[in-house]
């Protein structure tokens, strides 16, 4: 009897676990990704604030050399007009003058007082290339606010130290920036603890708390870092609740739950078969966007994009891309996009020699001449001439600098332009952009979006315009959506832009259909010249 009562007691048991295992189990993934994606969207919070503060630095570096390049003769009216224009043309500067032996002379603001006797304390921090700063400089002209102040040769700006944390956040996380050579806690957001997050910093981010998640992002250009404060996201509290519910649901829910990892896992296995079997079939299909060149309103060509249904569902380019990186099947992938637009645009591109295709080229493409041979032989006899297909590279593809210099520049050579496609998203820098010879950089969507807007990373497309320009590249840029911003981009003298605005990507067909209208349609009928 005792033996059959425990015999009943295990089966019981076992029962048991193995329906509240899965519940469990999935309770604990799902605490595990719940950090996960806490840390993963606090540390992306972080970097864009440590871009605030580079962004705030570089203004005040660059208001002093504006200064430095008008010598004149201190509080002369032709150094305080520059004066005036250096605080107009930096939004972030507050106040911009001459100081000389611990005293204020002069600025736009406080005017000549030089016979007032306003001294200056002693700097809190000077660094080896003759920059001095006061972190907590009180103004003349107010007893209630203090701002960084950073002076050299003779002049000095005034920052608002709230600029280094005014980030736009609905969550309304606690952020300081702080100066990590001397370890000074420069500026911190309404509502922060300033001892709090001084001691994050020193722990690189690594405070243990239940309650607050913790990530420091320190500037690659400046003795700068920033600290970021995020409430925990809880699971735990839930807990009861779902067991309560598991429990009562008993084997059938844990069947379920079974049932739907199997299906899930089943797919996840299953997929890059899935992926090699659509390529071999040629059932993933090339779609084209136009490219429109601003300044007349022309289309001058498209780029090829992927699109894939699966089982009456559209599967994100982003996704089997990825699986096709991961899986060694980029290069097959990329052969069937050069296959196709051969193959459906090649007779539109030889009567229409002006006209092109840009194709994405992945990492591994550009480590060997092998989809240059490619590319070769799939052009001769058609008539279409290399300048008429062009290679788009995402940053990262860049990596392998020494290998891929080599294959670029075959590329070039062979005929064929050279883009960076979603450039500042990616790893490259101006050094990349200098050692690569290149035709066009690519401006990523997210920047496009920023456009004029004031946001920390709208400072980026103005940059990359710049850099660009300096280089003498031509510019694209992608994600396109409003008539405000093709004005703005054409009025910073950017070339080329493709996006929604224009057109969504699409079939043959549907483009030379689309391409005919145009011609047929008066020029003023959209794009640049309707603004």
């Amino acid at each position: 009897m005792i033996k059959r009562i425990t015999i009943i007691s295990a089966s019981i048991a076992l029962g048991c676990l193995a329906t509240v295992g899965p519940v469990l189990t999935s309770l604990y993934v799902a605490k595990k990704e719940v950090e996960r994606r806490d840390r993963a969207e606090i540390l992306d919070f972080a970097g864009k604030a440590i871009m605030r503060t580079d962004v705030v630095t570089s203004q005040a570096f660059a208001a002093l050399a504006d200064l430095d390049r008008h010598p004149g003769a201190p509080c002369s009216p032709p150094s305080l007009e520059q004066a005036a224009r250096v605080i107009y043309n930096y939004r972030y500067v507050q106040d911009a003058g001459a100081y000389a032996e611990g005293q204020y002379l002069c600025s736009p603001l406080l005017g000549d007082v030089r016979a007032k006797d306003l001294t200056l304390p002693r700097p809190d921090y000077q660094s080896s290339d003759g920059y001095i700063v006061w972190f907590r400089q009180k103004s003349p002209l107010s007893d209630e606010r203090s701002d960084i102040q950073i002076g050299r040769s003779g002049h000095y700006v005034s920052i608002d130290r709230a600029s280094y944390v005014d980030l736009i956040d609905p969550a309304r996380r606690p952020i300081a920036a702080i100066q990590t050579t001397t370890g000074t806690l420069i500026a911190v957001s309404t509502g922060a603890d300033p001892d709090d997050m001084l001691d994050a910093w020193k722990h690189g981010g690594n405070v243990k708390s239940d309650e607050w998640n913790y990530a420091v992002a320190q500037s690659s250009t400046r003795q700068l870092a920033v600290v970021v404060k995020s409430p925990r996201s809880s699971v735990a509290g839930t807990w009861p609740k779902l067991l309560a519910a598991w429990l009562s649901f008993g084997v059938t829910a844990g069947a379920m739950l079974g049932w739907f990892a199997y299906k899930r896992i089943s797919w996840q296995l299953s997929f890059p078969a899935t992926l090699e079997w659509a390529i071999s079939r040629r059932k993933i299909d090339v779609v084209y966007q136009p490219i429109v060149r601003i300044a007349d309103n022309e289309c001058v060509g498209v780029e090829a994009l992927l699109r894939w249904t699966l089982h009456g569902q559209p599967v994100s380019p982003e996704v089997f891309v990825r699986v096709a990186e991961e899986n060694h099947l980029i290069q097959a992938l990329t052969d069937l996009v050069l296959e196709k637009t051969v193959a459906q645009l090649g007779q539109f591109l030889a009567e229409n020699p002006t006209f092109y295709v840009s194709i994405n080229v992945s990492s591994e493409d550009l480590r060997s001449l092998r989809f240059l041979n490619v590319l070769r032989s799939s052009l001769a006899g058609t008539g279409i001439a290399p300048r008429q297909i062009r290679i788009e590279a995402t940053e990262r593809s860049f990596m392998d600098a020494d290998t891929t210099r080599d294959v670029i520049a075959a590329f070039r050579a062979a005929g064929h332009p050279v883009y960076i496609d979603d450039f500042g998203t990616g790893y490259s820098s101006l050094s990349y952009l200098q050692t690569f010879q290149i035709d066009v950089l690519k401006i990523d969507k997210s920047f496009v979006d920023t456009i004029a807007q004031d946001t920390a990373s709208s400072v980026v497309a103005p940059h990359i315009i710049a850099m660009a320009h300096e280089l003498r590249l031509e510019i694209v840029a992608e994600g396109v959506e409003s008539a405000s911003q093709v004005a703005w981009l054409l009025d910073k003298g950017v070339q080329y832009v493709q996006g929604w605005y224009y057109a969504k990507a699409m079939s043959e067909d549907a483009l030379v259909t689309w391409l005919a209208s145009r011609n047929r349609a008066p020029r003023q009928a959209e794009g640049v010249l309707a603004i």
